[in-house]
């Protein structure tokens, strides 16, 4: 039996007034440790914008190099990952999750370039 290969979705979700305004953010990477990067990288990112009291708990996980690494940990053992940040009008959460991946062929320029193959058998007058 085959196995997909695994990879880590991440992405960044605010449930709260507002949230159709928000742009999505998310990414998929074959690294369980580039996952938590993002996850890093994302929360840093929404600093600016949040109160003082929430941008402690922001910056306290951030600091926090011992979280990290026990997020990477359980996204090697297959288990999902997520901060939430709670805001005075609704809440952040950044999720890493571990998902199986189709491999992709690079494109389409690598294939036959016979196009015989792409044409109805009963376009070209045979029967079908």
């Amino acid at each position: 039996m085959t196995t997909l290969p695994r990879s880590y979705w991440c992405h960044r979700d605010f449930d709260g007034p507002g949230r159709g305004r928000l742009e999505l953010q998310s990414m998929t990477t074959p690294y369980p440790g580039r996952a938590v990067t993002w996850m890093r990288e994302s929360v840093r990112d929404a600093l600016t914008g949040l109160d003082r009291p929430t941008f402690g708990i922001a910056w306290a996980w951030l600091g926090n190099h011992q979280a990290s690494g026990a997020a990477i940990r359980e996204l090697r053992q297959g288990r999902p990952y997520t901060f939430t940040l709670p805001a005075p009008d609704g809440h952040w959460t950044w999720s890493a999750h571990p998902v199986s991946v189709l491999p992709v062929i690079e494109t389409c320029a690598n294939a036959p370039s016979s196009r015989q193959q792409l044409v109805p058998a009963h376009a070209n007058g045979d029967p079908p």
